[in-house]
């Protein structure tokens, strides 16, 4: 099951940590009932997001249990100015990629991060990127 987003399914106060524990524990109540897994979106917080930290655990809008109580959390993040220097995209072209990763994965092994190019409707597919190797040394032509 997958919740887009989650704050349209409760009316709970996001930022207290009692309330959100007992969302987090209906899902639980329900995967257990149902056999499914429930996967929900959610938000970062303006902070996290002004920072570029999207990437970050902790990154998340409201309490910290959406973090603590969930074994799964994954992000998409813009790139950055930096990532596009790095990337050899240009920053013009650079609001078209997203990363995709894993901050928090209790039960399975380190994910490696992912990017993604936004195309027409918002769908996004793999995009192959190269790093940009940085320069050492004597500027050519000044040697």
């Amino acid at each position: 099951m997958v919740l887009d987003t989650l704050r349209r399914f409760h009316i709970e106060e996001e930022n207290a940590s009692g309330p959100m524990a007992q969302v987090i524990g209906r899902m639980e109540a329900i995967a257990a009932d149902t056999g499914c897994s429930i996967v929900f979106l959610h938000h970062a917080s303006k902070g996290a997001a002004m920072m570029g930290a999207g990437d970050q655990q902790q990154a998340s809008r409201g309490s910290s249990v959406l973090v603590d109580n969930i074994r799964w959390q994954s992000y998409l993040s813009s790139m950055t100015s930096a990532e596009a220097e790095e990337w050899g995209v240009d920053d013009d072209q650079r609001r078209f990629f997203v990363r995709f990763g894993v901050s928090k994965a209790n039960y399975g092994a380190p994910f490696a991060d992912r990017w993604f190019r936004r195309h027409d409707g918002g769908v996004l597919k793999p995009a192959v990127l190269e790093r940009q190797r940085k320069s050492k040394g004597v500027p050519r032509g000044e040697a």
